[in-house]
C-alpha cells in the first residue's frame, strides 16, 4: 500500500499564501510546506531575485525554517 501524504491545512495556506507574495518575482517558482519547514525551487532571472524571494518566504514563514533551493537563470554573454 502506498504512503499517502495528507495536507495539514495550515501548510495548504502558508503555500498559497507565500506563492502569492512572490508571484511578481517569477512565475516557475514552487513553494512547499512540511511542518516547521519551508521550501522554494524553480529558476530567478538573476541573483538579486533569488535573494528577494528568500527574504520575502523568510519573513512570511512564521519563523519556520527556509531553505531556497532557487537556480539563477544562465546569463547570455
Amino acid at each position: 500500500m502506498p504512503i499517502q501524504w495528507t495536507s495539514d491545512p495550515k501548510s495548504v495556506e502558508l503555500e498559497a499564501t507565500i506563492s502569492r507574495g512572490i508571484r511578481a518575482l517569477g512565475d516557475g517558482i514552487h513553494v512547499s510546506v512540511r511542518g516547521n519547514h519551508v521550501t522554494v525551487s524553480g529558476t530567478a532571472d538573476d541573483y538579486e531575485t533569488k535573494r528577494d524571494i528568500y527574504q520575502i518566504v523568510k519573513g512570511m514563514s512564521g519563523g519556520r525554517e527556509v531553505t531556497n533551493n532557487v537556480r539563477v537563470a544562465r546569463m547570455a554573454d
